[in-house]
């Protein structure tokens, strides 16, 4: 049953839904005897509605501050039909987390034209920032504001309730890079022939973990000292290096070279792979016959990062040398290059795949002081400069 209640300057109307009680008023509708006329009708429309199962408020209310589009939540859905194609598989699957965990539980029931500065101040300030870093808040608050927007296009003045709110990241932890000591020792102490390979490669190429693990004989040029990196392996999906830059071709030590070839040659009588490689687009798929070099007999694949992981920290327990993770390899490259003093940053963000020197300075790249004693003497020489004596 459906029936209207004048007020002062308004008519509600209420109606229930499996017992229970729910309500809309028509604002600005003062309780005229043609406004209450008007307003029965539609309470007879809304109980005929009811009894046939196709009440749709947003239907008969479509200026109620109750519709769904109204909330939050409804935008939800929108932004993952949206945008769930634009980014590749594992990256939307975070993505999803952070939404189902840090926004859709607080925000789902919101008046979307509603929330205010103040709103977002106390969800980041007193909610987010007890139980996330600094890092995680900006990637979850970024999600928000993609949400908001698909709301916020259909406005004419919107105003981004998020943009007074400020957070800082700590700096980054010391990279801690192994010093050439530490290196002769990993790699001279290795006693299986591919780990042996691997670790150099590793150490002396500048590839991140998830470019070398997929690398394979298909894209080394033992001849012409480089490797070509097309693809990587992120979250169990081989996919195009996530930018165009790292698409690249890197220039090889001969201790690389001769590290590569060997692996090549333990790996000939491997027959070739079909392996489908995610595209830029992350939707379409390239097809590529590869030869493993990091071939795993067990698995008929390449090695993974856990698998990798578990043998690099037992080796270097054995070693009795300080724990650093897998791409502490590339920082390690990009800390000893530097530290020769021989080649410029420019030459290192391309070896890397950097689109400038900004990461070297900043991330990759720690002087060495005791791999570099050489520079100074090198210096001296290019100076030659001297006093002349009184």
């Amino acid at each position: 049953m459906a029936s209207i209640e004048p007020l002062k300057t308004s008519i509600r109307i209420i109606w229930y839904i499996d017992g229970k009680k729910d309500s809309e008023t028509l604002t600005d509708t003062p309780p005229t005897p043609a406004n209450k006329a008007h307003a029965q009708r539609i309470a007879d429309m809304v109980e005929q509605q009811i009894s046939m199962g196709i009440f749709n408020r947003d239907q008969v209310f479509p200026d109620s501050p109750k519709r769904q589009a109204a909330f939050f939540g409804h935008y939800i859905p929108v932004w993952q039909t949206a945008e769930s194609g634009t980014v590749s598989p594992s990256t939307w699957k975070t993505y999803k987390s952070k939404v189902a965990n840090h926004i859709e539980p607080y925000w789902h029931d919101k008046q979307i034209s509603k929330i205010n500065a103040e709103d977002i101040e106390h969800w980041v300030y007193q909610v987010l920032k007890k139980k996330l870093s600094p890092k995680t808040i900006i990637d979850v608050l970024n999600l928000w504001r993609s949400i908001w927007r698909y709301w916020a296009r259909h406005q004419k003045h919107p105003n981004d309730p998020s943009q007074y709110i400020k957070l800082t990241t700590k700096d980054p932890e010391d990279i801690n890079p192994f010093t050439r000591d530490e290196i002769r020792t990993i790699i001279n102490s290795e006693t299986d022939q591919t780990l042996r390979n691997l670790w150099t490669v590793m150490l002396w190429s500048g590839l991140s973990s998830h470019e070398l693990m997929p690398l394979a004989v298909e894209d080394i040029d033992i001849k012409q000292a480089t490797a070509h990196i097309k693809r990587g392996f992120v979250k169990g999906q081989h996919r195009v290096t996530k930018n165009r830059r790292r698409n690249r071709q890197i220039e090889l030590l001969p201790i690389v070279v001769n590290a590569l070839a060997n692996q090549s040659s333990l790996v000939a009588t491997n027959a070739a792979q079909t392996v489908d490689i995610l595209d830029r687009d992350n939707h379409t798929y390239q097809n590529q016959q590869l030869t493993w070099l990091w071939y795993n007999e067990r698995t008929d694949m390449h090695y993974t990062y856990p698998q990798l992981e578990k043998r690099w920290k037992r080796h270097l327990k054995l070693c009795d040398i300080d724990y650093r993770p897998l791409n502490n390899g590339r920082h390690t490259y990009a800390s000893q290059v530097l530290s020769t003093g021989a080649v410029s940053a420019e030459w290192l963000a391309n070896q890397l795949g950097h689109a400038g020197t900004d990461m070297i300075h900043r991330h990759y790249g720690k002087f060495i002081p005791s791999d570099s004693r050489h520079i100074i003497r090198n210096l001296d020489s290019a100076l030659k400069f001297t006093i002349s004596p009184q």
